[in-house]
């Protein structure tokens, strides 16, 4: 395993951030190029009937759709859906899979607007469903069919969601009213559907890819804009979905600080999920730890918060993960700092492939005022390694369901801003979901 960055020559590395890899072309690049970069001949045709597909659905020239996503405080970013006709802004998670939207009938959902109504073509189907997430939030709520769309030409597709009725501590100062799931079947509630496996099965292409911006940002279904990369994506391949594994995980083999190894082997990161609805980066117990003590015991940390300066894990946001120093910006933090390096498998049993991340888009954010705080969170012992937006951020990630593969391409759309400055009396971010054990 590497004990350090992995220098920019290296023909394996992305080193992210690097100006002179930056490709111009503006082109989309569809799922069925796997990681050859090259856009098919043709674009897999719509089945000619569909229960899930409205008739009037538009369809994509090249089959890809870019659908803005927001944020209002970089815990979370979403897209705003249509359901039934109403528009929600609604939580993106990759990491659970059945859509919930606040009903009009929640008489917990205080302050959440827009609600839920059902329409005439709602269906009502006299089941249930019900969530419960690591915090212990939650809801529970009817489940409907009804129409679910994302505009921008993206198909409007007939699912079951949650209309939820009771949610404990779920919504946040109506941020958003509901949770839009991108995952697989497996891992939907009871009698709910999967978006996406809906509109795969549609013809869409099955690839999703995000783009994680200070002020917003994309998703594409069907592939993704290879003009905001500055190289080409890396691939790792995704471990297969079950029962037993329904998330879209992957395998860490390696992962350092600097020169600093804080953690080897597969075992120990124990199928890393990768997660838009999580805010953090979570690693085990043992990792976070190493990678504190190396942060810590780094010579550009000293110099720039003083030689008594410590982190530690703070889970209660106590303010013992940050260190403060009056004038220091995140430009001197990415300079001066060590990059994280992680190593994964490369597909097809091929050599693995490493990419090296900037702190502020790996383990620490700016909090304001020379304030800078470790966005890693302790993962525990079981199911510890969550990839959510924080490390996320410095990536065009590419889940490619199609070819069992997750690509990494250092981002380059989201231009020159700095990462937001983030209020920490606002600031509300959200856990990893809890996560089912894989019987591999």
């Amino acid at each position: 395993m590497p004990r350090g960055e992995v220098p920019a020559s290296s023909p394996r590395a992305l080193v992210i951030a690097s100006p002179a890899m930056f490709r111009r072309a503006l082109l989309l690049v569809c799922a069925a190029c796997g990681s050859s970069g090259n856009h098919p001949s043709g674009t897999p045709d719509a089945p000619a009937t569909s229960d899930a597909v409205t008739p009037d659905s538009p369809v994509s020239a090249d089959g890809v759709y870019a659908i803005p996503l927001t944020t209002p405080d970089d815990s979370f970013w979403g897209p705003q859906v249509m359901i039934g006709g109403q528009p929600f802004m609604m939580d993106l998670d990759t990491g659970s899979t059945t859509i919930g939207v606040a009903a009009a009938s929640c008489t917990q959902c205080t302050g959440v607007t827009p609600l839920y109504t059902p329409g005439t073509g709602a269906v009502d189907e006299h089941m249930m469903a019900s969530t419960t997430y690591a915090d212990n939030s939650g809801w529970s709520g009817e489940i409907y069919k009804d129409v679910v769309g994302l505009g921008h030409g993206s198909p409007d597709l007939q699912v079951d969601f949650a209309s939820m009725t009771r949610q404990r501590q779920f919504f946040y100062e109506n941020q958003y009213q509901g949770i839009f799931g991108l995952g697989a079947p497996e891992n939907a509630e009871p009698n709910t559907g999967s978006y996406f496996d809906i509109a795969t099965k549609a013809g869409l292409t099955g690839v999703m890819a995000f783009e994680l911006c200070p002020d917003g940002g994309t998703m594409w279904l069907g592939g993704f804009d290879a003009s905001k990369a500055s190289a080409a994506p890396l691939y790792t391949p995704l471990i297969p979905i079950s029962d037993n594994q329904p998330f879209y995980a992957i395998d860490i083999s390696g992962m350092s600080i600097g020169g600093t190894v804080v953690g080897t082997g597969a075992a120990t990161f124990q199928e890393p999920v990768v997660d838009t609805g999580t805010t953090y980066f979570y690693l085990p117990t043992g990792v976070e730890t190493a990678v504190i003590d190396a942060i810590n015991a780094s010579t550009g940390f000293k110099a720039l918060f003083g030689s008594t300066a410590h982190l530690q894990d703070d889970p209660n946001d106590t303010g013992i993960g940050c260190a403060t120093m009056a004038g220091v910006t995140g430009a001197m933090v990415d300079a001066s700092l060590p990059p994280m390096t992680i190593t994964m498998p490369g597909v097809g049993g091929g050599a693995d492939v490493t990419v090296s991340v900037k702190p502020l888009q790996s383990y620490m954010y700016d909090a304001g005022g020379g304030k800078f705080c470790l966005g890693i969170g302790d993962g525990g012992t079981q199911d510890a390694t969550t990839m959510g937006d924080q490390i996320m951020q410095a990536f065009v990630t590419i889940i490619d369901v199609q070819h069992q593969q997750v690509g990494w391409a250092p981002d380059a759309g989201c231009g020159p801003a700095p990462r937001r400055v983030r209020d920490m009396t606002t600031f509300h971010p959200h856990p990893p979901k809890r996560h089912r054990r894989s019987a591999r």
